[in-house]
C-alpha cells in the first residue's frame, strides 16, 4: 500500500490532499488476495458503491427499495460472521501456501 501510495501521490505533485480520499477508498473497496474479500465487506458485510455509481444512477441506484434494502442488510448480518470464518481460513490457506513456497526455494545452509 505503501509504494501504491508513493506512486499515485508522486504523480499528483501537491494534490496529496485532494488523491488521498480515493486512494484510502480503493485500498479499502479492493478485494484481497488472500481472503478474496475487501475490507469494506469484512467491515459493513456488503459490497461498496463507487462514488461514480453513486452521481451517476447505476442500475443498483435506480432500483433502490427502502423495504427490500433494510431486509438485505438484516440478512447480511445475520451472514457476516460466516463470511469473515471463510476469509479467515482463506487467509490461513494463503499464508500456508505461501510458507510453502517460500520454504522450497530456501537453501539450507550449514556453518
Amino acid at each position: 500500500m505503501i509504494q501504491h501510495l508513493k506512486n499515485k501521490l508522486g504523480l499528483a505533485k501537491g494534490v496529496c490532499v485532494d488523491e488521498l480520499p480515493n486512494i484510502l477508498w480503493a485500498y479499502r473497496t479492493t478485494p484481497r488476495t488472500s481472503t478474496e474479500e475487501s475490507l469494506f465487506t469484512l467491515s459493513y458485510g456488503m459490497e461498496a458503491m463507487a462514488p461514480t455509481e453513486i452521481g451517476e444512477l447505476s442500475w443498483r441506484a435506480k432500483h433502490y427499495n427502502l423495504t427490500f434494502n433494510a431486509q438485505g442488510l438484516r440478512m447480511n448480518l445475520d451472514f457476516i460472521d460466516e463470511v469473515r470464518e471463510i476469509a479467515a481460513a482463506r487467509a490461513a490457506m494463503y499464508k500456508a501456501r505461501m510458507s510453502k513456497t517460500h520454504n522450497s526455494k530456501v537453501r539450507p545452509r550449514n556453518f
